[in-house]
This record gives C-alpha cells, sequence and structure tokens, in this order.
C-alpha cells in the first residue's frame, strides 16, 4: 500500500508541466502609452512592418507589458510569463 502511495504522488509531481516562458529583456521602450520589453526572437528575417507603418529589425520581438512590470524590470533581467 505505501508503494503505491509513493508511486501515486510521484506521478502527480512528474506529470506537472511548466508553461512558462522566460526571455531576456534586450532592450525597452515606451510608445503611445504602451510598455514593450523586446528579446532575442527565435526566428530571423531582414524587417517587418509594424503596425505604424515602420520598420523594425526583426532581430528582436517584442511584448507588451504593463507599466507596473516595466518599471520592475531592467535591461539584461530574464522576464517569465
Amino acid at each position: 500500500m505505501m508503494c503505491r502511495a509513493i508511486l501515486m504522488i510521484s506521478i502527480f509531481f512528474l506529470s506537472c508541466s511548466k508553461d512558462q516562458e522566460c526571455i531576456i529583456i534586450r532592450d525597452k521602450g515606451e510608445e503611445s502609452g504602451s510598455y514593450y520589453f523586446y528579446f532575442n526572437a527565435n526566428y530571423y528575417s531582414n524587417s517587418q512592418t509594424n503596425n505604424l507603418g515602420g520598420v523594425i529589425d526583426s532581430q528582436f520581438a517584442s511584448g507588451k507589458v504593463s507599466k507596473q512590470v516595466y518599471d520592475s524590470h531592467n535591461i539584461g533581467d530574464e522576464y517569465c510569463y
């Protein structure tokens, strides 16, 4: 009976998956009251058009964050979401 309980607990903990992803913040930016972290993208192309009609270097991907999160992290920090 004790072995069965240990086996069930082990399976439970091994089956839990970590759904969190983490990035290293390479740059930060604020535009029109929105706050962004820039990080290395997993893919590379020459450029991509942003929603304002400009072209950004796709070496970096970006993610919009709240002002509180923006203020609490620095360039070079790891950010997990």
